[in-house]
């Protein structure tokens, strides 16, 4: 397929599956903020913050503990700041923003219901500000917003040829999803490590809260029974191959995906070849790991989130932005 459209349908998939962290991020923190003491509260929204890795309006997160009218103000201004910020290329907004113009750019290879969903989508957001779903249970907005991406990946699940155009549409989606997991994770260590003062508690809601923002809760009770224990929720988000919101999970699918536009043939090209490295590592060095050292792992995973962006400039350079042999220099 065209090179132009292959890489709409891969920016479609990314923007996409940002936009659904992004939900799922602010949807939790807002429901931490029901029962949670004040500091509790503070920590999460760190946690958001590193794992996007993103600074704030302002260039910094400050505390204010003993504050929790000013709390609640903050949370007014991180929220949007993460949701309709104009200047955050990355807020939930300009994310469904540059989804639907990527897909009205390739709209020949965009089916008129995955291009209505997503039109739909921006549309009802577009006009909406902070102020406007602060009122009256503003996480019911998140939950919302995420599932009009669910849908549109349902959709797509449903009706799409399995040709190219779905190839690089998931290889978007799970290239952006191995990036924000390996983000939150290590977050998620950084704010509350593992050997914590509070990691001997089964039930940690700090723990918990991962796993529902990675809808893993039901799969981790069912393997793990309901003793929450961090190494245990570090390594089944990263390497369980059966866990759609894992590491390795993402990673399997982007290896496919590649193995599919290439013929059969992804280690002719080095996107390929850093894809496999990256599985592998995860299956045969992650489990020799020693999962009480927080720094050693926490190097690990941001190892991974750097060679998910090189994978990404690896694709970019093997399939949208390659040279023409015959073509005339510049």
């Amino acid at each position: 397929m065209l090179s132009r459209s292959a890489q709409g349908l891969y920016w479609i998939g990314r923007y996409l599956e940002r936009a659904q962290h992004g939900c799922r991020l602010i949807a939790d923190q807002f429901e931490t903020m029901k029962d949670r003491p004040v500091d509790e509260i503070d920590k999460g929204w760190r946690r958001l913050y590193l794992g996007l890795g993103r600074a704030p309006v302002g260039g910094e997160l400050r505390s204010n503990l003993d504050d929790e009218q000013f709390m609640l103000v903050d949370a007014f201004t991180l929220a949007d700041d993460l949701t309709f910020e104009p200047g955050n290329p990355d807020s939930i907004r300009n994310s469904l923003a540059n989804a639907r113009e990527n897909a009205r750019q390739v709209r020949n290879v965009v089916d008129e219901d995955l291009w209505s969903c997503l039109n739909l989508a921006f549309l009802e957001i577009r006009d909406v500000e902070i102020a406007d779903i602060w009122r009256d249970r503003p996480n019911e907005f998140y939950r919302r917003t995420e599932d009009t991406v669910r849908t549109f990946f349902g959709i797509a699940d449903g009706a799409m040829y399995r040709d190219d155009s779905w190839q690089f549409l998931q290889l978007g989606r799970f290239v952006e999803r191995a990036q924000l997991l390996a983000g939150l994770i290590d977050a998620q260590l950084s704010v509350y490590p593992a050997g914590g003062p509070r990691a001997d508690r089964g039930g940690d809601p700090d723990w918990l809260s991962l796993l529902r923002i990675c809808a893993a809760r039901d799969a981790y009770g069912r393997l793990h029974s309901l003793q929450f224990e961090p190494a245990a929720v570090v390594d089944f988000l990263v390497a369980e191959p059966l866990l759609t919101r894992s590491v390795r999970y993402a990673l399997a699918r982007v290896c496919e995906a590649l193995d599919a536009v290439s013929a059969g043939r992804p280690l002719l090209v080095e996107a390929g070849r850093r894809a496999g490295r990256l599985a592998a590592s995860i299956d045969y060095d992650w489990p020799n790991r020693d999962p009480g050292d927080d720094n050693a792992n926490r190097a690990t995973l941001r190892e991974i989130g750097d060679s998910c962006r090189r994978l990404h400039d690896d694709i970019d350079a093997a399939y949208f932005s390659y040279g023409m042999e015959d073509s005339p220099d510049a």
